[in-house]
């Protein structure tokens, strides 16, 4: 089990401060008192699609253009490297201070602090940095929602302070594995933790990457296509998610229709964040391979949206993330068993988001489905000898039957409609038009989603783990 992969499922709209309660209603396009009447395409895009697209390219355009003037003043002529940092923490913290106004603060005494503390640890232990940075920041982030931040507030920059989690638990791993051979000043630390390109909307970058855009920073009219085409696609989705998939699956439709819109409205809404995040990313001079290249990817929703398997589907929803996940937590805890470093990755990535029940409950079955499905697949494909993993396997596999026979191709698609089936279970509680989502989604509601379902995914994961031991 080597090769088996982990991500988790990012709440997108927490990171998404320009999400509203008017933009993401069901009812928009409808009459109050003829509620019966739906609207033609021209006043869908009138009434929703045109004004969501206007209130967002605002946003995105401010982020955008702090992203340019920061590449701009740091990689265009040779400029002293803490200057470099200096700039891009200043104009990290303008572009915070612009999307989360004073709760701002509670983000510049996480830095502070860490550091602190992880300059501490290198003095006295030079050891166990990672496992020590990795408690105190999840301490942090709990103590702050329970006891320091109002609800509504903490909602709305966790998703910030998660990645500044990351990027502090990643630079105090980097540091005992000798990949850091000594800590970043702290201008240096500075300005990786609010690289204005990364610190709002991810996504997560390592260090090294980092240091690596001032060095020969290229500009090309890739460059500029890759921006475009990302901003492109973000706002096709998240039109797909505010407006769209309403429009086309209405509450009164078959309840499993339903249950398929409200989790393909929240996967667009994550695509939305996903392809922006890229956009600022690359603005700021991040994803550049050789001379000519952009490789920064984020997220596929091509093996989102038509999985092969629930596995392809947690690696190809953040990419960046799983990577994260998969070095610093799954292959540290590996020693003590596969299964259990499925359980530290999941729980890991679950008090990374914070107190919620409802993300909580979707990370850890997420990793039973995931570990059901590679387990009893894997049995499968030995058995029968035939490419039915949870992976496309390679050309010189010693499988008798290939990825192309009609058994295997029958096979899969099976098992891709099935993870399509938990996918809509698992993703129906985010609801982007909840008045919850303002303060987190709680217990009940989770409960009462998946109620209405009668709660049949876990049921069906039960009865196919069920099928592995008899198998």
């Amino acid at each position: 089990m080597n090769d088996f992969d982990y991500d988790m499922f990012e709440d997108a709209e927490e990171l998404s401060p320009m999400y509203d309660e008017s933009y993401s209603s069901a009812n928009l396009w409808y009459d109050d008192e003829e509620s019966e009447e739906v609207v033609s395409v021209g006043e869908l895009w009138e009434m929703c699609v045109e004004p969501t697209m206007r209130d967002g390219l605002v946003h995105v355009g401010k982020l955008l253009i702090w992203c340019f003037l920061f590449r701009a003043s740091t990689q265009l002529v040779q400029v002293p490297p803490m200057v470099c940092h200096a700039v891009s923490a200043g104009s990290g913290l303008l572009i915070l201070h612009h999307f989360f106004k004073f709760t701002t603060v509670y983000i510049i005494g996480f830095i502070v602090v860490a550091y602190i503390i992880l300059s501490l640890t290198s003095y006295l232990l030079k050891k166990y940095r990672g496992p020590i940075m990795g408690t105190i920041c999840i301490v942090f982030l709990v103590v702050c929602e329970l006891f320091f931040v109002k609800k509504t507030e903490w909602h709305k920059i966790r998703g910030a302070q998660m990645l500044v989690a990351m990027k502090i638990i990643s630079v105090a791993f980097d540091a005992d594995i000798g990949t850091l051979q000594t800590l970043p000043s702290p201008i240096e630390f500075s300005g990786y933790l609010l690289c204005v390109g990364t610190c709002v909307f991810g996504p997560w970058i390592p260090y090294r990457d980092y240091i690596a855009i001032y060095n020969k920073p290229v500009w090309n009219f890739q460059w500029v296509w890759r921006i475009i085409s990302s901003i492109v696609l973000s706002m096709l989705f998240l039109t797909i998610s505010t407006c769209w998939i309403q429009w086309l699956i209405p509450d009164e439709s078959w309840r499993w229709w339903v249950a398929y819109r409200d989790a393909l409205s929240f996967r667009s809404s994550h695509y939305f964040i996903s392809f922006l995040s890229e956009a600022s990313a690359i603005t700021s001079g991040f994803g550049h391979h050789d001379t000519s290249y952009w490789t920064l990817t984020v997220a596929r929703p091509q093996y989102i949206e038509v999985p092969r398997s629930l596995v392809q589907v947690v690696v190809f929803w953040n990419m960046p993330m799983h990577q994260w996940l998969k070095t610093y937590i799954f292959r540290t805890t590996k020693s003590f068993g596969s299964f259990a470093a499925i359980l530290s990755t999941y729980a890991v990535s679950s008090l990374l988001h914070g107190l919620n029940f409802q993300l909580a409950a979707v990370l850890l079955s997420l990793g039973a489905y995931t570990y059901t499905e590679y387990v009893l697949r894997q049995k499968l494909a030995s058995v029968f000898r035939a490419c039915i993993q949870v992976r496309p396997c390679r050309k010189d596999c010693s499988h008798r039957s290939k990825d192309k026979q009609f058994l295997v191709i029958l096979a899969n698609v099976g098992f891709g409609i099935l993870a399509m089936f938990h996918l809509s279970y698992l993703g129906v509680m985010f609801d982007v038009s909840s008045k919850l989502q303002d303060e987190g989604y709680n217990y009940m509601h989770t409960i009462s989603k998946w109620s209405t379902l009668n709660y049949a995914s876990h049921w069906v994961a039960l009865f196919t783990y069920v099928f592995y031991l008899l198998v």
